[in-house]
């Protein structure tokens, strides 16, 4: 059923998941089991903001317990806290805005000085999606953009990581160590990222905006070399597949069906190695 409003700036409801202070609960702001088809498990109500309002007096509509919450309530202090919600969610709107707005701008061209921006970037980056998160909940348009912005720093980071593997073996184990741990990061953020574009219900696909995240996402795997990892990047470049067939250029689709290939093409080459192997030259000798 469509759901009407802003959804993309829904929040856990102010009368189901009433709060302590300016903060949600941890389990409400994190919701970790939305997905889940346990029907004991804990579930978040969300509000959705009226359309075609200025950002400070959105009424929140809830859809599971019919209940509305006012921007400028009369009565009771209880509503009053309830409505204290919507100038939360807009404080937070508007940093977050800022922040990512900001983003990018000045930096060295210093190759190390650049590696610290990007971490310095990506810590001021999870600062504001920790404030975002305890504000708005995991299902707003703040949390989701700080996400990708985080995304964005990770990729750049993962490509010149690869090209210095291969210059001290025992830092290499340590460094390899944190990059699945970062790559699968990645994935986890990018996966929210397409649930949360679906729940927006909009007639539109979901790598118009998240291509190049996919991409970036999917060549690093290919860029690790085993078979597993190019298998795993094949099955995330196959999501915007279609699109690129579409709205992406002639090369563009080019590298899409590289990186979908990838794993086979090592396939093949490994096969071949085999067959060059002592029986097929005795073979030959004969």
């Amino acid at each position: 059923k469509k759901t009407r409003g802003d959804l993309a700036s829904r929040i856990p409801c102010p009368i189901c998941h009433p709060r302590t202070g300016r903060f949600l609960d941890e389990d409400v702001m994190f919701d970790d089991d939305a997905d889940s088809d346990d029907p004991h498990a804990f579930k978040v109500c969300y509000a959705v903001p009226q359309n075609g309002m200025t950002a400070e007096e959105r009424n929140l509509y809830c859809p599971s317990c019919k209940g509305t919450t006012f921007a400028n309530p009369d009565g009771s202090i209880r509503k009053k806290k309830q409505g204290m919600s919507i100038k939360y969610m807009h404080v937070a709107e508007e940093k977050v805005y800022e922040r990512l707005a900001g983003n990018g701008t000045g930096g060295s061209d210093d190759k190390a000085s650049q590696d610290e921006d990007v971490h310095t970037e990506r810590d001021i980056d999870q600062q504001f999606l920790q404030m975002a998160t305890s504000t708005c909940g995991s299902q707003h348009w703040t949390v989701h953009f700080l996400n990708l912005s985080i995304m964005e720093e990770s990729l750049a980071s993962f490509h010149s990581t690869l090209m210095t593997i291969g210059e001290n073996l025992e830092e290499d184990a340590e460094t390899m160590e944190d990059l699945f741990t970062d790559i699968a990061e990645v994935a986890d953020g990018l996966q929210r990222a397409y649930t949360f574009a679906s729940s927006l219900q909009l007639k539109l696909d979901p790598a118009h905006w998240l291509f190049d995240y996919t991409v970036g996402l999917a060549r690093t795997l290919v860029g690790l070399g085993d078979e597993k990892s190019q298998k795993y990047g094949a099955d995330w470049i196959t999501r915007v597949e279609n699109y690129a067939q579409k709205f992406e250029a002639q090369d563009m689709q080019k590298v899409v069906k590289a990186i979908k290939d990838a794993w086979n093409r090592g396939q093949k080459h490994s096969d071949e190695k085999e067959g060059d192997g002592p029986d097929r030259k005795r073979r030959k000798n004969h």
